[in-house]
């Protein structure tokens, strides 16, 4: 009975330890086979169908986000370890709601959802690229982790950044439809603006579908480096790539609703007479940061276009303005922060720059010789006679001069003319005189 008792617990012992070696090497396998996993993202083409999203001159953004989605997507697929899915192909007939498609990106089990879009400003004066996120737990991790990369490759390619941002609603969820219905699912999304259709510093980088295509391959390529890929066919790996370090937040991260807290101005110099005025800029936002600024010399009756607040780590700035002629320059900047929202400066009232520009000058002696053309044309003799009595003065003096010299001469030459006769006279009257003379003698 020992005997049969120690062959089952032997039996047992075999069995347990034959299933712990089986559960390691399932647990080994199951690990690779997850590491081995692709990773899921999901493009969204903004807009499609009856929705054409932004129209300006003859740019459709609907058009224009399925051009870059189809080169995004020939990109990545580039790459190993990646699927890619789309939320519509083409134009298809109904729209799709933006439910429907984080329900799609859910369905195919998505860990990633990009948004393409294209922007405009209510006034057409906003230009640069800007990517939203969630203001929510990891959605706000992640969206912050992979739109830091973007704006990083987009300011490469020359554009200007308008930075990461949230936006929240009334009811205080996130405003962007597709962003907020993506983090209920619990998949993060990132909403990318490339550029602003309506605003000509922005022009360069859209106005052809190979530019459209490369902003395609951009957006590729930052989703590359974000989730460390590699690619034999491009030559490219990015497995030890750095993401940003983005902590979790505890609470919302809420957009900045405050306008710029410090704005102001110094006139550095001021040449009278070509009209340029330095001056020098000290703003400061505490939430957002500097984004631009304008400036006006009515004392802000009219403004400047927005102009780059450049570096957005510095505080001070310093530009050249061109005031106008003939006016007294009241001085005075708008400085706007990350969410557009400015501070205007004080203002500097300057002597007056009564000055008269190049163009003026020249419709100057324009005008002039317009006027003496005039007068050749229409008299003509008139004008010859006046050139003639006006303006050889000198002639006239040495021929004045002349004639008074040869009537002295003249009367010279009769006063001597009238001695010689006068001598001749005497000379004859004495001959005559001696003859008679003689003859009395005889």
């Amino acid at each position: 009975m020992k005997r049969i008792k120690q062959r089952r617990n032997n039996r047992a012992a075999v069995c347990i330890i034959t299933a712990l070696v089986l559960l390691a090497a399932w647990c080994r396998n199951g690990s690779e086979a997850w590491a081995d996993e692709p990773v899921v993202v999901v493009i969204d083409p903004g807009h499609g169908g009856e929705n054409l999203g932004a129209e300006y001159e003859d740019y459709v953004e609907k058009e224009m986000t399925m051009t870059v989605a189809n080169a995004m997507k020939e990109e990545l697929e580039k790459y190993d370890g990646i699927q890619v899915y789309m939320t519509r192909y083409g134009d298809i007939a109904q729209d799709m709601t933006l439910e429907e498609r984080s329900e799609f990106a859910q369905s195919v089990g998505a860990d990633f959802m990009f948004c393409l879009h294209f922007n405009m400003s209510e006034q057409h004066t906003l230009f640069g690229a800007e990517c939203w996120i969630s203001a929510f737990g990891e959605a706000y991790s992640k969206g912050y982790g992979f739109a830091s990369v973007e704006m990083e490759l987009l300011q490469e390619m020359g554009l200007y950044s308008r930075g990461i941002k949230t936006r929240l609603n009334q009811k205080g969820t996130d405003y962007y439809g597709i962003i907020r219905t993506a983090a209920e699912r619990e998949i993060p999304c990132v909403l990318i603006e490339h550029c602003h259709l309506d605003q000509e510093n922005d022009k360069p980088f859209y106005d052809h579908d190979e530019k459209l295509k490369a902003f395609g391959r951009l957006d590729a390529t930052a989703v590359a480096k974000y989730f460390r890929l590699r690619s034999e066919e491009l030559g490219a790996d990015y497995s030890g790539y750095q993401n940003a370090d983005v902590p979790v937040p505890s609470g919302v991260v809420k957009p900045d609703s405050t306008e710029t807290d410090i704005c102001m101005i110094e006139v550095l110099d001021q040449n009278m007479e070509t009209g340029e005025v330095t001056v020098q800029v000290s703003a400061m936002d505490y939430d957002s940061g500097m984004l631009y600024y304008a400036y006006s010399y009515d004392d802000g009756e009219t403004f400047s276009g927005l102009q780059k607040w450049g570096d957005k780590s510095q505080d001070t700035i310093t530009f050249t303005m061109q005031v106008p002629p003939h006016i007294v320059p009241r001085i005075v900047v708008n400085g706007y922060n990350g969410f557009d929202l400015y501070k205007t400066s004080n203002t500097i009232t300057l002597p007056s720059m009564d000055y008269k520009t190049q163009e003026e000058l020249a419709k100057e002696l324009a005008d002039q010789e317009a006027v003496e053309s005039a007068a050749v044309a229409e008299s003509p003799r008139e004008y010859r006679e006046i050139t003639y009595d006006t303006v050889p003065e000198d002639n006239a003096q040495v021929t004045m001069s002349l004639g008074y010299f040869l009537s002295v001469c003249g009367v010279c030459a009769l006063l001597v003319l009238g001695m010689v006769l006068s001598l001749v006279l005497i000379l004859r009257s004495r001959k005559r005189r001696r003859r008679r003379g003689r003859r009395r003698r005889r």
